[in-house]
């Protein structure tokens, strides 16, 4: 059995811990030699694909294999999604549908992850609300794909989070709680116009950004262009994460490949975690 799950982009500005976006990026696995997948590399006790097949009720003993182009320590989702796709593996192992399976998958990253919005992502695809173990997922609109900006070096999401406040002023708070609610109506009714006023952050963002200024010049460069929806911090970082419409993903992947960095185009991801042959 190979599994796959998507990798994801999550906050979207404001909705901090939240909201999350599944990006067409998978990360595979599988019992290493049990399928046909030559280049699955060999999954170390600590990768969290296996520390996740575990806690899922995997077998101890089995060797996993993995894959994925996601790029690890970069706010794009690959320990979220490698701990889905590994905690979905087991659950379908022991028997479980694969409603189930996601369901378990879901749960067991998101408590490993320490926060829901990747796990919710990966495990559900499309655009995702994840409020403690509940989840509503909204499709994506069609037309858009999303240009994924990231420098060479990585971010820890731990010393990230350390950064952060631990309070926030209160018309802070309700910026950040009137533009969540923007996302998701936006979302809703498929009106892109409002992605952009939507992805605007008080509370994460500028501390974050703080000490990544080559961040923040892609996300100045991406806001500075008319034809971007909208753009934010994927994640912790340091990626930028910009959607555009089809018709304009190309060029301006381009123009921000001008500023140094690697840039890539991406689906967004309709489906979430499941069985696959390739």
């Amino acid at each position: 059995m190979l599994v796959s799950a998507p990798a994801s982009s999550a906050n979207l500005g404001p909705g901090f811990d939240c909201l999350g976006l599944a990006l067409d990026l998978p990360f595979r696995v599988g019992v290493a030699g049990a399928v046909a997948e030559a280049d699955l590399l060999p999954a170390e006790p600590t990768h969290p694909v296996v520390e996740a097949y575990l806690a899922a009720g995997g077998r101890q003993g089995v060797e996993l294999g993995w894959r994925s182009p996601i790029p690890p320590g970069r706010g794009m989702g690959f320990s979220g999604a490698a701990r889905v796709a590994g905690a979905y593996l087991a659950a379908r192992q022991g028997g479980r549908d694969h409603d189930s399976a996601r369901q378990v998958a879901f749960t067991v990253a998101s408590d490993l992850e320490g926060h829901p919005d990747n796990a919710a992502a990966s495990a559900y695809g499309g655009f995702v609300v994840a409020v403690g173990d509940r989840v509503e997922r909204l499709g994506v609109p069609a037309g858009v794909r999303l240009v994924a900006w990231w420098p060479s070096d990585t971010t820890s999401t731990d010393r990230s989070r350390q950064q952060l406040p631990d309070r926030v002023d209160l018309a802070d708070a309700a910026f950040n709680i009137g533009r969540t609610a923007l996302w998701v109506a936006a979302m809703a009714r498929g009106d892109l116009g409002a992605l952009r006023r939507a992805c605007e952050d008080r509370l994460h963002q500028t501390v974050r950004l703080a000490d990544r200024a080559d961040s923040a010049r892609a996300l100045e460069r991406s806001l500075a262009d008319p034809r971007v929806l909208g753009a934010w911090l994927s994640g912790s970082g340091p990626s930028i994460a910009t959607l555009v419409s089809n018709d304009h993903a190309e060029s301006i992947a381009s123009t921000l490949a001008e500023g140094g960095g690697r840039v890539r185009v991406v689906d967004l991801a309709v489906d979430g975690v499941r069985e696959t042959t390739a």
